[in-house]
């Protein structure tokens, strides 16, 4: 993880304001990193640039998307702003089940729930299940190696959290997490890979997600990801495959260290595409 003197370096060098939208990553204590240390030990962290598990058939294509997404954090706009638009985005795709979580600010949408861990429960089950479901579930806040900070909750969704959400709603049905956060390639680990999962994370282990400033629509890898969707990626490999330079250039125009982002594409969907792409 970035130390507190680094991360104001880089400030310095880059620019407060350039910084500040995505910069401000929520450290964790010395005494957790020693339980993670040992947690990482037992489990196998994919860096899926080059690992896609084994090479099996892709399934029919499903029919139906449920969606959930989230903006975790309230320091920002950035976040509230990702979960809308990508939602707009998978409606105007043909989903109809889709569900906003937005985190408590001055811009929350009136009647929108709260981004709780309860909430994100409650809204995948809302969403219904059907034999031919697939889901998505963007989740977009300050993040570190303890998971991705949900303001309302004043705490962290972490992998195991996360997977036990996926587990009791998706099942072994298709499934593809989008994790844009600081340190968010911590979440592709054995307990949350599977052959059935596509996990796309906006930054590798140890490292910080930057490029937007405090008015940006997006943060960097949210922004990008966004791009690669309206410019026409089929697949969620081609988005993930054109989400990845775009953020490496804004990093390089900042001067900022490369965020590094990561994916998994389990064997099941290793060329899943995206809702309303053949």
């Amino acid at each position: 993880m970035i130390s507190f003197k680094n991360w104001l370096m880089a400030v310095s060098a880059a620019g407060f304001g350039a910084l500040l939208g995505a910069a401000v990553c929520l450290p964790a204590a010395a005494s957790d990193y020693k339980t993670l240390a040992l947690l990482e030990e037992r489990a196998a962290t994919v860096d899926s640039s080059t690992t896609t598990g084994r090479a099996t058939p892709d399934p029919a294509p499903a029919a139906d998307w449920k969606a959930l997404l989230v903006g975790g954090n309230h320091l920002i706009d950035s976040y509230n702003n990702a979960a809308t638009d990508l939602a707009a985005r998978l409606r105007q795709s043909g989903v109809q089940r889709v569900a906003v979580l937005q985190s408590l600010g001055p811009t929350t949408a009136e009647g929108v729930p709260t981004a709780r861990r309860r909430e994100m429960r409650r809204a995948l089950k809302a969403l219904g299940s059907t034999a031919k479901d697939v889901c998505l579930v963007f989740v977009t806040s300050h993040a570190n190696q303890r998971g991705i900070y949900l303001s309302a909750d004043r705490g962290y969704l972490t992998a195991r959290e996360l997977s036990s959400m996926i587990d009791d709603d998706c099942g072994q049905r298709p499934t593809v997490l989008i994790l844009s956060g600081c340190d968010t390639g911590a979440f592709i680990t054995s307990g949350l890979t599977a052959d059935n999962r596509i996990i796309l994370a906006a930054s590798a282990r140890g490292r910080v997600s930057y490029g937007a400033a405090t008015t940006d629509r997006y943060v960097n890898f949210d922004r990008c990801m966004i791009r690669a969707m309206d410019e026409g990626a089929r697949t969620w490999r081609e988005l993930f495959d054109r989400t990845v330079p775009c953020v490496d250039r804004r990093e390089a125009r900042l001067g900022v260290a490369p965020s590094q982002p990561q994916a998994w594409f389990g064997a099941q969907v290793a060329h899943l595409a995206l809702p309303g792409r053949h």
